[in-house]
């Protein structure tokens, strides 16, 4: 069974348990929550085998709550139930996963694209009409800034040319 190293993982993985044990999400009194999850961040929770093999994933560059601790919650719940790529994680699977949580820096308008590193600074773009999406950094094959637009931009349907894009970046901590 997969031990968390990290309060991020724990918190992660104890709501992946308990949802898909019970079908209900955990509520924790806010003057519980440390003041570390008590920050606005946004995250993203994936979920591997033991052999990591991928499962699911959740999350979003933006936050949606208050508090990291609830961000972490509803992505953890996210990955396990709602990616589409495996279907939910089920009772039986539960000795057989582990989780990450990615916490997300705030993200910056990128003024030179020369200066960005696919292995550290996830992309996020945007274009005309709002429509984003976003890579996170260090995904395998995908080595240059413009192998993440071609990909943000084939993942997300996005057709706009790439030079009426804006594009952001950010960085990524990993806590298993």
């Amino acid at each position: 069974m997969f031990t968390p190293k990290t309060n991020y993982a724990k918190i992660a993985f104890d709501a992946i348990l308990f949802f898909v044990s019970t079908g209900q999400v955990r509520k924790t009194s806010e003057d519980k929550i440390p003041a570390d999850l008590k920050l606005k961040m946004a995250c993203i929770v994936s979920i591997y085998d033991l052999n990591d093999n991928f499962i699911g994933q959740y999350g979003d560059v933006d936050s949606k709550n208050d508090f990291l601790y609830d961000e972490i919650i509803e992505n953890a719940i996210g990955a396990a139930s709602k990616d589409k790529s495996n279907g939910p994680v089920k009772n039986d699977q539960l000795n057989q996963i582990k989780v990450f949580v990615d916490v997300l820096s705030s993200p910056h308008k990128v003024e030179d694209t020369g200066e960005l590193k696919p292995q550290k600074h996830g992309l996020i773009i945007k274009d005309k009409s709002g429509k984003k999406g976003f890579i996170m950094p260090n995904i395998k094959g995908v080595k240059t800034v413009d192998k993440q637009i071609e990909k943000i931009k084939s993942d997300y349907e996005i057709t706009e040319d790439t030079s009426s894009l804006e594009l952001f970046y950010f960085k990524s901590t990993r806590y298993d």
